[in-house]
């Protein structure tokens, strides 16, 4: 087991390279599964599909367009860590408008995809 641990990701959107603040959480998605308990016996019931997601702030500076970081549909998103590990979400768009946090110079990006693949 390596002894690196994640501590910094950049994410690339469409060819556009985009460092990536303190908060960044990549979610493969699955299918959630829930316990039905009756009479004591437990049974995993399939339940609805959940979709491939990522949460981040961006360091906001003059290239940045909070217009464009709104915008995005149909994008192929690359996330890559530090030690190495790299995650495709293909089909991803925006899922609220990009708000600019100027205490930190960060913006919040939240998005959702088709699919999200580790590589």
């Amino acid at each position: 087991m390596s002894k690196n641990i994640t501590g910094r990701a950049i994410i690339t959107v469409d060819g556009k390279r985009l460092k990536t603040g303190k908060r960044r959480h990549p979610q493969p998605g699955r299918r959630q599964s829930f316990i039905h308990d009756r009479r004591r016996r437990s049974a995993r019931l399939p339940g609805r599909g959940r979709r491939a997601s990522l949460e981040c702030s961006v360091y906001h500076n003059k290239d940045t367009s909070l217009r464009e970081l709104s915008d995005i549909t149909g994008a192929t998103v690359l996330f890559e860590t530090d030690t190495g590990k790299q995650f495709i979400l293909r089909d991803a768009f925006t899922t609220e408008p990009a708000a600019l946090n100027s205490s930190d110079g960060t913006v919040g990006l939240n998005m959702e995809a088709i699919s999200c693949d580790e590589v």
